[in-house]
């Protein structure tokens, strides 16, 4: 697939089917990550957890889960994900470059995902709203001593084909 055609093609998946990822695309998507930009080549700063156990997933799910705005139900951030890939640092700096280094890890797989028709999504706000509250679910996840968990990303098959979508310039350019 083409590079600009897995940019068109990316999008949040909010709906998975149940079946695992295959182990050979979770390689091409944890490299991806590994291939990231990080500030000061502080690789080791940046830790991944994988997490492909129902059991524990479920749990954290239930742990997550809030009132819809439309009172019909309890809502799942993690949209039935059957691969949730949580980022975490040894250490916050004055600069919050490490925000960014996830991020720009995040950015990777999310397109890996996409070019091997996987769905994917940003888990930024129930980590930081919900599960980052939480730190009897947090010592689940068995993050090394002294990280803190930033974010984390949702994959696996969409219910949904990705389609590609038109070229809309979203963001404001200002040209000089």
């Amino acid at each position: 697939m083409q590079f600009n055609e897995v940019i068109l093609r990316r999008r949040t998946t909010r709906s998975y089917l149940p079946d695992q990822i295959k182990p050979e695309d979770l390689k091409t998507i944890l490299t991806a990550a590994h291939l990231a930009p990080i500030a000061g080549a502080e690789y080791t700063n940046t830790h991944l957890t994988v997490v492909q156990d129902q059991t524990l997933l479920d749990e954290l799910r239930e742990a997550c889960m809030v009132r819809r705005s439309d009172g019909e139900g309890l809502r799942d951030f993690f949209y039935g994900a059957p691969t949730v890939i949580f980022l975490s640092v040894n250490g916050i700096s004055k600069d919050l470059i490490e925000y960014s280094n996830v991020a720009c890890a995040i950015e990777n797989m999310l397109l890996a995902a996409t070019s091997l028709d996987l769905g994917s999504t940003y888990l930024w706000g129930v980590i930081q709203r919900q599960l980052k509250r939480q730190p009897d679910m947090i010592a689940k996840l068995q993050l090394p001593e002294g990280y803190e968990l930033l974010s984390a990303v949702g994959l696996g098959y969409p219910t949904e084909p990705l389609v590609q979508r038109e070229a809309i310039e979203y963001l404001s350019v200002n040209y000089l």
